[in-house]
């Protein structure tokens, strides 16, 4: 899993394989190409979904976890404070009762009474620890569904500067669990093709019938993951405008029978898809096909459904 840390490829690297007229199939075994990554974009971490969707933990929850997997020793040891890892998740360290180092170190306790986690030493605020990783448990919560996030990701993330340092609900960590939230969400083709789909027609058909995207209210994503719809939104913005890792679409709001007005669901999809240490697919000419195919199956279930082209303020 952990790649090599030379001959960076970049994004412009990669074209898209045509169906039809329009697309060629890469070889017959693939639907994309693959172009191997190098360094930190060529790793990656699972986070499992019970993990982006527990609520009663604190929303640093998906930023301990990647810390404390990220820093993980090859035998399965990790070596930390809370301190390093408030600064890892772009936060200041502060000792005083109640405040960010204990409520670091509650998150690393309820890691450690779900079984991720067993301490081997004295748990501190402030001194030097060492926990072992269960990967037993690990893979087998894994098995109930995960997010997959690249190290070059996190680090993305882990150091962006917001231009409102006032807003302090937009956090970094707040911006991380979004992130493996929609990363779960976004549906994901595998790209080795059955042997029954190797033809063109098949891969057209499957790329109408799997789009990799994901269609939601933003209330309702927000709820799910513990924080409000406000702070979604901000964070989302800062996904797609400033980051770039994400791309959304709204749709017009529409008229129901009852002459109601209704708002339909953002369509959100991934700037580039990258599976296992390849890079895939990448720009517009990926995400967009992908959104249209998602608003396309939208239309059976809202009528009237259609991309509004202003982009959200």
């Amino acid at each position: 899993m952990w790649g090599g840390i030379k001959n960076r490829i970049t994004i412009r690297e990669v074209s898209t394989i045509e169906v039809d007229n329009k697309y060629k199939v890469y070889d017959g075994k693939y639907e994309y190409p693959k172009i191997e990554l190098k360094g930190k974009e060529s790793k990656y971490i699972y986070i499992p979904w019970s993990i982006i969707s527990d609520i009663n933990i604190d929303i640093k929850r998906v930023g301990v976890f990647s810390y404390l997997r990220v820093h993980c020793c090859m035998d399965d040891t990790i070596n930390f404070t809370i301190p390093s890892m408030v600064q890892w998740c772009g936060g200041k360290p502060d000792r005083k009762t109640n405040s960010t180092n204990d409520k670091y170190l509650n998150i690393v306790d309820a890691l450690n009474d779900m079984d991720y986690i067993t301490y081997l030493t004295e748990r501190s605020k402030s001194s030097y620890m060492e926990c072992e990783f269960n990967m037993d448990y690990y893979y087998e919560d894994c098995s109930n569904g995960y997010s997959v996030v690249y190290l070059d990701e996190i680090d993305r993330i882990m150091n962006y500067q917001k231009t409102n340092s006032k807003d302090g609900f937009v956090t970094n960590v707040a911006i991380l669990l979004v992130f493996a939230y929609l990363r779960y969400k976004i549906v994901r083709r595998p790209n080795e093709l059955k042997v029954e789909e190797r033809y063109p027609e098949f891969v057209k058909d499957r790329r109408e019938r799997l789009p990799e995207a994901f269609g939601s209210n933003i209330n309702d994503m927000a709820e799910e993951v513990g924080i409000s719809s406000k702070t979604f939104l901000k964070i989302i913005d800062i996904l797609e405008c400033d980051l770039k890792l994400i791309v959304t679409d709204r749709a017009y709001r529409i008229r129901n029978e009852d002459g109601e007005f209704r708002t339909p669901p953002t369509i959100f999809a991934n700037t580039y898809k990258r599976e296992h240490i390849y890079l895939l697919a990448t720009g517009d000419e990926y995400y967009r096909d992908e959104i249209e195919l998602k608003a396309k199956r939208m239309k059976e279930f809202y009528k009237g459904y259609k991309i509004n082209e202003n982009k959200r303020k």
